[in-house]
């Protein structure tokens, strides 16, 4: 039976790909990159990565020979100015969010975001009180395509793996859910690389199709 409900954050609760990009090219500006220089291949395996884990990568790829935590800490203050200019939500986030909580279940986070930025999103959308846990890219050692953020989700509210869906975007979090033992549902969005969803046990167009029948039928 399922007991809960597990939001990724970026591009499956709220269309973050401006700002996260912004943020990205203002900190590779002095280095003469972009991040839509990365080659697509690059760019569709950083999808749904912790922040650290994508800079690192970036920093390998152009040798740029940056300080890891200097370059996460520049970012992450860019990215925070961006985001309270502007965070629009994912069509039907809210209505999903209701439905969950109307019908008793519980609710996460388990994203490879930051604290800072997670706290600043769920403040400026005002949905703070729908979940009964936040798992950051900050709480853990691995992220994904690694289960940890999902375990540990899972284990903050208390249940089995398998009494929990997670809603995810990315194929990173796909199989990081799978691996947890999670059951997945793919929501498609048009803000990314192209993801292999293939992997989850469902895939919709929008979190507006989700449905509590949706969830049971898994």
């Amino acid at each position: 039976m399922i007991k809960a409900i597990i939001y990724d954050l970026d591009d499956l609760m709220v269309n973050s790909a401006k700002p996260q990009t912004a943020a990205f090219n203002a900190v590779l500006k002095k280095h003469g990159y972009s991040y839509g220089k990365l080659p697509v291949k690059l760019r569709r395996k950083f999808t749904g990565m912790r922040i650290k884990d994508i800079l690192t990568g970036i920093n390998e790829h152009w040798n740029l020979g940056e300080n890891i935590e200097s370059f996460y800490k520049r970012r992450t203050n860019i990215l925070l100015r961006e985001v309270k200019k502007n965070i629009p939500p994912m069509p039907g986030l809210r209505k999903s969010l209701q439905l969950f909580k109307k019908n008793k279940l519980k609710i996460a986070i388990a994203s490879s975001g930051g604290t800072k930025y997670i706290s600043l999103v769920l403040m400026k959308l005002k949905i703070k009180h729908y979940f009964d846990g936040v798992i950051t890219g900050d709480d853990v050692k691995i992220g994904k395509p690694h289960p940890q953020t999902y375990l540990l989700a899972v284990k903050k509210l208390g249940l089995k793996a398998s009494e929990c869906v997670v809603l995810e975007d990315a194929t990173n979090g796909i199989i990081a859910a799978k691996k947890a033992g999670c059951k997945c549902i793919a929501v498609r969005n048009l803000y990314t690389p192209k993801q292999d969803l293939s992997k989850a046990d469902n895939i919709v167009s929008s979190l507006n199709q989700i449905t509590i029948k949706t969830i049971n039928s898994l």
